[in-house]
């Protein structure tokens, strides 16, 4: 008896702690992709850096409301906005010469791109604007504004990866986690280049 009653106050204690617990509030897409990755069996780290990345650009973007109008607010909306986003700007880059638009797209070493390469293309172009823009500002140019611009990434080609076919998206969403991992690795020499 006394071994139900101390298994009972924990599972009590454990639920009071959840109480206090504030909870990932996520867009409808968000939820639809942390869904789909569960269900398609994605390893739960890769779950977990993507639920992490959501809330980490949460932060930044609120943070960037803030902001007075200007060409730090305006890096910040871009790059770690949607590859919709980037793209809108980037077609009027004319009207925005104070940044550097180059991109190379991923460059994944030769034979470890895992055959994402170009589907992944849109949110390396975006990644690409933050670690070519982010140096030009000191509150950018730190280890916060890399992880900013490599969860961006993250995000980015998870929902690149939602909409495939139900047998291609499993891997899609673990060649995601690799490519981040990898730049959360080795990004650091190219950020501050």
């Amino acid at each position: 008896m006394q071994k139900v009653g101390r298994l009972g106050w924990l599972v009590v204690l454990l639920a009071l702690a959840g109480c206090g617990q504030s909870t990932l509030v996520q867009t409808p897409a968000e939820q639809e992709i942390v869904q789909d990755m569960r269900q398609l069996g994605v390893a739960p780290e890769a779950i977990a850096a993507y639920e992490a990345s959501l809330e980490s650009l949460r932060t930044a973007r609120q943070a960037v409301l803030s902001l007075s109008a200007g060409d730090l607010q305006l890096v910040q909306t871009i790059a770690l906005g949607s590859i919709a986003n980037y793209d809108a700007y980037y077609t009027r880059r004319a009207d925005y010469p104070q940044f550097d638009w180059s991109r190379d797209g991923c460059s994944a070493p030769e034979g470890l791109g895992l055959g994402y390469r170009e589907t992944f293309r849109p949110a390396c172009n975006v990644h690409d604007f933050g670690y070519a823009n982010f140096p030009r500002f000191p509150t950018l140019y730190n280890e916060t504004g890399r992880r900013f611009a490599d969860d961006n990434f993250l995000v980015n080609m998870n929902s690149i990866c939602r909409p495939k076919s139900l047998l291609s998206r499993a891997a899609c969403y673990s060649a995601a986690y690799a490519y981040y991992s990898a730049v959360r690795v080795a990004g650091w020499a190219y950020f501050y280049d």
